[in-house]
């Protein structure tokens, strides 16, 4: 397992429980025990909790897994052919199946002054502990980006009572995740909870002597800030596998089986792989805990000779994903896609507890709760099933408002 996150942890932890008692190297670039991520956008980097609290086991959890363990020791190339992981420190792995599990890092602008001090990417612990210690003083925050990770952090912010101004390129906060009409319910949380939002405005520079002062508009405007969040989203870590004759394209590209094209005996799982989804017809790529979580547990299984090719041994999943913001959870299960149609079904925008389900091509392709957990959750067997809209319809009604 090349990668020590959530994803390589549940492969070794679902190896081990299944009864796979041969060699297992789990391989991390970041000289931690396996930590978890969620929380660095929110109780972490609020200082409600200590950075232990992310952890995904404790050490003598990790030693009953009986696993060769080289933290602190990065990938530097994978040889598909001689079965081989080179690391960064000159030792050389070998391996009859390797799950490559690097996830993704953090993008950045291609503007000048994002080198200043102040200046931010969110990925690991120590991005936390930095931001986290920056914010006292109450500096004027500026964070650039909404979605989940810019959404969260001001969110965050805001609830430690700093000035938190967010900048997005798009119409609005997860316009990308839920579309301009959902995103609209964001953002008036997020007005409601202190955040200057402003929608549409991109950033054109980052200014400051000795560290960041402002944050310039392309139209010229003018932001002060002490401190700046960038969360314009990531890129899969695959660089280390330019020459690895895998293909790679927004990911290492892998079959409904999570093998990786051609290579069988490599695999891909968590934020890093591209893999075809049955149901959804299409190559897609999904940054969620859940499938960090469940990919995981489906490559355990299809090393273990579970998922041979029968009716069901494929990884089709359901994406879930959930986000807390302003003490407001939004839940989302499906993937929307560009063109849906979204239909408030219960509740209302105004009462911050309703459900939106997202119609597309005649079919159900998504749902949305904020803060109807049990409403929404009645929508996921319609998904597992590919539902015509015609049966999301029909629940609804049955449901009631």
């Amino acid at each position: 397992m090349v990668g020590a996150s959530l994803a390589g942890l549940r492969v070794c932890e679902s190896l081990r429980s299944e009864g796979y008692d041969g060699r297992l190297a789990l391989v991390g670039a970041e000289d931690r025990l396996p930590y978890d991520r969620p929380p660095l956008s929110k109780e972490v980097l609020g200082g409600q909790k200590d950075p232990g609290f992310a952890e995904l086991t404790r050490p003598d959890e990790l030693a009953g897994l009986d696993l060769e363990i080289s933290l602190g020791s990065r990938a530097r190339r994978l040889v598909p052919d001689e079965h081989r992981v080179e690391l960064e420190d000159g030792r050389s792995l070998g391996y009859d199946r390797v799950v490559i599990a690097t996830g993704a890092r953090p993008r950045n602008l291609p503007i000048a002054g994002t080198d200043l001090p102040g200046v931010h990417l969110l990925r690991t612990i120590e991005d936390c502990l930095a931001i986290r210690a920056g914010f006292g003083g109450s500096p004027r925050v500026v964070v650039i980006g909404a979605g989940f990770i810019g959404c969260e952090v001001a969110a965050t912010a805001a609830g430690l009572g700093l000035d938190v101004t967010v900048l997005e390129f798009l119409p609005t906060p997860l316009y990308a995740a839920l579309g301009e009409d959902v995103g609209r319910i964001v953002e008036s949380i997020h007005r409601d909870g202190g955040v200057a939002m402003r929608c549409g405005a991109a950033a054109a520079e980052l200014r400051g002597a000795d560290r960041v002062e402002e944050v310039v508009l392309e139209d010229g405007t003018a932001l002060p800030a002490d401190l700046v969040v960038i969360g314009v989203g990531v890129q899969p870590e695959t660089g280390w596998l330019e020459d690895s004759g895998l293909v790679l394209d927004n990911g290492v590209v892998c079959d409904e089986r999570l093998q990786a094209v051609g290579r069988p005996d490599v695999l891909a799982v968590g934020d890093v792989v591209r893999w075809h989804h049955p149901g959804l017809g299409r190559n897609v790529r999904v940054e969620h805990w859940t499938h960090a979580s469940e990919s995981g547990s489906f490559a355990a299984g299809q090393i273990l000779g579970r998922h041979a090719g029968g009716d069901g041994d494929v990884y089709d999943p359901v994406p879930y994903v959930w986000s807390d913001q302003h003490g407001q959870r939004i839940q989302i299960l499906g993937l929307p896609e560009p063109g849906d149609r979204a239909h408030v079904v219960h509740g209302a925008p105004g009462e911050r507890k309703l459900v939106v389900v997202y119609e597309g091509g005649g079919r159900l392709h998504a749902a949305v709760s904020f803060n109807h957990p049990g409403r929404l959750m009645r929508y996921r067997p319609l998904l597992v099933e590919r539902a015509s809209w015609a049966e999301a319809e029909a629940l609804a009604a049955e449901l009631g408002p």
